[in-house]
C-alpha cells in the first residue's frame, strides 16, 4: 500500500538525519565548526539555506552564508558517505522544508545548549495547536473538556498570522488538534498557510468528520499523517467513550483516509474500560490499513478526572508495553506508545527507540548506531522538543499540562523558549523525584511530567505509572481507599 512504503520512507528519513546528528556530535571540530555555520543572518537561518542550496535551491547569499553554506554541505556529504547513505535518500530527506528545519534546530541547539542528554533544540520542533475547543463528540477523557467553540478562539487572520511567525521561529511541524480541528470553518485556510510555509501537517481527529472528499482535501494540503481516536475494538466499547454511536463513521474515516495514501495511527487511551481489547484493536488497525497504532497514556486532566479510578496500574502498562515491544515488527502496524517508559521496555528487546514515537526496529546495526540517539532525544520532548498551544493562542509546555507559559499574540516565543522556569524545571531531569531522577534509563525516558503533574501537583514529582514507582501508585490507591473508608463511616 502506498501509505505503508511512506511511512517506511519517512522512518528512513529520520534514522538518516539521527545519524547525522550522531557522527556530528562525536567530531569536536564539527561542533567549533557549528558555532559558526548555526549565526542567524539576515540571509536566513544558515543551515536552512545550505540545505536549500544541497537540494538545487539557489538563494542569495553574503559572503559569510555562503562559507557556512560550503562547510555545513561537506560536512553532510561526509556524514552521508561515511554511514552508506545513498545521494537520493539524502535528497529525498533535504528537498522537504520541514527536514530542513528540523536539522537546522537540532544544530542549532547543539551550538546554543551544549551536548546534552536529552538534547533541546533552538526552538521546538513541533507545536501540537488544538485549533478549537468545538467538538461533535463528548470523550469522557478528553483533557481539553471540549464541546463547543471558546468565544476567545483566534480568528481567521490571527490564526495566519501565528503560522507566519512560527515559521519565523524556525518551526518545522505543527499537529492540529482539538477539540475535532474539522469543526473550524477556517481550517483547509490555515492548513493552505502551512503548507505554503514549509511546514509539515498532521492532524488528530476522532475521524467521523473525513469524507472521501474532505480526504482528498487533506491530501491536497500536504497532510503527512491522521492520528484518529479509537478506543475500542468493538462498537460498543468506543461509543462507552465517546459518547454516541460514532465506531462505523470512524471507521469509514480512517478507510478514506487511506485510499488517499495519508499515513494513519490508530490511538487509544488505554484504561481499565479497554485494556483486554488491546490487541483486538491492532488487528483492527491492520485489516483497515492503518500503519500505526498507538498506546496513548491516560492523564487526569480535563474531564479526565472523573474517571481517573479506570487508570490502569504500573504493572498493567508494562505489561501492555511488553506485549507492544514484542510484537514489533511482526505485525503489519508499527506499535507504539506515549508512555515514555517504552524505550526503556524496548531497549530489552533489542530494538532502539528514539522516544515514544519512533522505533527503529530490529536491525542490529540501526540499535547499535541509535543507542546513543534514544538518550539524545530523550523519551517525553516537552518543554525540549514540542510545545503546546490553545485555541486562544496560549501557550504550555504540552497539551495534557494546564499550565499558561505564554500567548502566541504577544510575539515573545523565543523569551519563553530559553527563560520559561516551567520549561527549565522540564528540562532539569536532575531534579524529578522517585527514580525518575536517578534512574539509569532517566536520559531516555524521564517519565511523563502531565502524570505527575496530575497526580502529584508538581512537574518534578514522580511518575506513578512506573513499575519502578510502584510506591508511588500504591500511596495514591491508599489515598483513594481511604476516602472511600471515610465515606462509609459517615
Amino acid at each position: 500500500m502506498a501509505s505503508a512504503k511512506t511511512a517506511s520512507d519517512n522512518n528512513d528519513s529520520a534514522r538518516q538525519m539521527a545519524q547525522m546528528v550522531e557522527a556530528v556530535l562525536g567530531n569536536p571540530l564539527s561542533r567549533d565548526l557549528i558555532k559558526f555555520c548555526t549565526k542567524r543572518c539576515k540571509c536566513g537561518r544558515r543551515v536552512e539555506l545550505a540545505l536549500e542550496v544541497l537540494s538545487g535551491i539557489k538563494p542569495k547569499l553574503c559572503p559569510k552564508c555562503a562559507l557556512a553554506s560550503k562547510i555545513i554541505n561537506y560536512m553532510i556529504t561526509s556524514i552521508t558517505k561515511k554511514n552508506n547513505i545513498k545521494d537520493s535518500d539524502l535528497m529525498a530527506c533535504i528537498k522537504e522544508p520541514y527536514w530542513r528545519r528540523g536539522l537546522a534546530t537540532t544544530l542549532e541547539g547543539i551550538a546554543e545548549f551544549g551536548i546534552k542528554k536529552p538534547f533541546t533544540g533552538s526552538a521546538p520542533f513541533l507545536i501540537v495547536w488544538n485549533i478549537t475547543k468545538a467538538c461533535n463528540l463528548a470523550c469522557k477523557h478528553c483533557y481539553e473538556n471540549t464541546h463547543v467553540k471558546a468565544p476567545d478562539e483566534l480568528t481567521t487572520q490571527e490564526a495566519l498570522d501565528a503560522v507566519d511567525y512560527l515559521a519565523e521561529q524556525g518551526l518545522a511541524y505543527i499537529a492540529v488538534s482539538g477539540g475535532e480541528p474539522l469543526m473550524r470553518p477556517d481550517f483547509f485556510q490555515i492548513a493552505e498557510k502551512m503548507k505554503e510555509k514549509g511546514i509539515a501537517l498532521s492532524i488528530a481527529t476522532n475521524g467521523t468528520l473525513i469524507t472521501k472528499e474532505t480526504a482528498k482535501k487533506l491530501k491536497s494540503v500536504n497532510c503527512l499523517y491522521a492520528q484518529v481516536s479509537v478506543d475500542g475494538a468493538t462498537a460498543k466499547t468506543h461509543n462507552s467513550f465517546r459518547g454516541r454511536n460514532s465506531f462505523e463513521q470512524t471507521l469509514e474515516g480512517i478507510k478514506n483516509l487511506v485510499a488517499e495514501g495519508i499515513i494513519v495511527g490508530i490511538s487509544c487511551t488505554v484504561t481499565r474500560f479497554n485494556i483486554r481489547e488491546v490487541e483486538k484493536e491492532i488487528d483492527l488497525a491492520e485489516k483497515i490499513g492503518a500503519s500505526i497504532f498507538m498506546h496513548y497514556n491516560f492523564i487526569p486532566v480535563g474531564r479526565g478526572t472523573e474517571i481517573a479510578k479506570y487508570d490502569i496500574s504500573p504493572k498493567q502498562r508494562e505489561e501492555l508495553m511488553l506485549t507492544l515491544a514484542k510484537q514489533n515488527g511482526k505485525r503489519k502496524v508499527t506499535l507504539l506508545s506515549t508512555a515514555p517508559q517504552y524505550a526503556r521496555v524496548c531497549s530489552g528487546f533489542s530494538i532502539a527507540s528514539l522516544s515514544h514515537f519512533d522505533v527503529f526496529g530490529t536491525n542490529p546495526e540501526m540499535t547499535k548506531s541509535s543507542a546513543f540517539l534514544a538518550d539524545f532525544v530523550g523519551g517525553c520532548g516537552t518543554g525540549r522538543l514540542y510545545l503546546a498551544m490553545e485555541p486562544n493562542g496560549d501557550i504550555k509546555p504540552c497539551v495534557f499540562i494546564p499550565i499558561k507559559i505564554g500567548n502566541i499574540k504577544n510575539r515573545n516565543f523565543d523569551k519563553i523558549w530559553r527563560e520559561d522556569k516551567s520549561l527549565l524545571e522540564l528540562r532539569d531531569r536532575k531534579s524529578f523525584k522517585g527514580n525518575c531522577g536517578y534512574c539509569k534509563f532517566t536520559s531516555s525516558c524521564g517519565g511523563c511530567r502531565a502524570r505527575a503533574l496530575g497526580y502529584f501537583d508538581s512537574l518534578s514529582a514522580p511518575d506513578p505509572g512506573c513499575v519502578l514507582n510502584q510506591k508511588y501508585w500504591d500511596k495514591i490507591v491508599k489515598g483513594k481507599t481511604k476516602k472511600k473508608k471515610n465515606k462509609k463511616k459517615k
